[in-house]
């Protein structure tokens, strides 16, 4: 049952280093800057066990969201949620990352990790693979981990480079946000509870990335069409979206969101309930919102 979640995400707009908002050169050196963070700044606090050094790489108001665990916003939940997870086990994993959107104030990234955990109690170790998206966000000139989530992605495909893309500068009104929680809560969610792949996939962009738990990463709209094809063809959901908050930086922006309802098991004709979270990254193309990465995982 599992395996029918649904949630999606990622797009990747061509590169340009024309009269936008940072140059080339500022892309190059900010997307080494976020890179670093996550590959090496926070992936060394959890190597030390270090709760303090993970808080330290987010946010004031950093939000961590793992499958299986209740959300954690905020420096205080953050430190509580690292330290129960440290208490219990160990983690020694290297990111790797596909993608990153530089923006002015917020970048974007897409990664997956492996690695080891240590269970403290026994000593017993067992690997350990993640996949996920981090929106960072600029402030006094250093970047920091504003919203993680992560999943499992079945099968691990790491990437074997990073490519930076420029996100340019654009301006943007209160009806961007209006049009981006549409997106969201009215034409992705009609075209899910309709079970019509086609309209699902015309919400996002023709390279749009879908990161559902324990599937691989589907990438393009021709894929993701194929995805929520066999999705539909097993369940019928059922849900209702409820967006915490939306953000806008240039042409790019993302929605956290969470999502409950039902899900109609069509084999057996079960009905049970349903209940997500998700980060939406979305784009700007041709005067529209398109959903350009979306992952998502369950709380509980």
């Amino acid at each position: 049952m599992k395996k029918f979640s649904l949630l999606l995400a990622i797009a990747f707009a061509g590169f340009s280093c024309t009269d936008h908002n940072i140059n080339a050169v500022d892309t190059v050196k900010e997307g080494d800057a976020i890179k670093k963070l996550v590959t090496v700044t926070y992936r060394d606090a959890l190597a030390a066990s270090s709760a303090d050094g993970v808080t330290s790489a987010f946010t004031s108001d950093g939000v961590v969201m793992g499958p299986g665990s209740p959300t954690a916003s905020g420096l205080a939940q953050l430190k509580s949620t690292y330290d129960g997870i440290f208490g219990a086990v160990g983690l020694d994993l290297n990111f790797k990352i596909d993608e990153i959107i530089v923006g002015k104030e917020y970048g974007f990234v897409r990664s997956t990790s492996a690695g080891t955990l240590s269970v403290k109690a026994n000593g017993a170790t067992a690997p350990e693979e993640n996949r996920e998206v981090f929106i960072v966000k600029k402030a006094d000139d250093k970047w920091k981990i504003a919203r993680y989530i992560y999943n499992k992605m079945g099968t691990l495909n790491q990437a074997q480079s990073t490519v930076t893309i420029e996100n340019k500068s654009a301006a943007s009104t209160d009806s961007d946000k209006l049009a981006i929680n549409a997106l969201v809560t009215s034409t992705y969610a009609s075209a899910v509870t309709a079970s019509d792949p086609a309209a699902v996939s015309a919400a996002f962009t023709t390279d749009g990335v879908l990161m559902a738990p324990d599937s691989p990463t589907a990438i393009g709209s021709a894929v993701i069409k194929d995805v929520y094809t066999s999705v539909f063809s097993a369940i019928k959901l059922n849900l209702t979206f409820n967006i915490d908050e939306v953000v806008i930086d240039g042409e790019f922006g993302y929605v956290r969101s969470h999502s409950s309802g039902t899900m109609l098991i069509n084999a057996t004709g079960q009905t049970v309930p349903a209940s997500y979270r998700e980060i939406f990254v979305v784009k700007k193309v041709n005067g529209n919102w398109k959903i350009a990465w979306y992952e998502y995982n369950q709380p509980m």
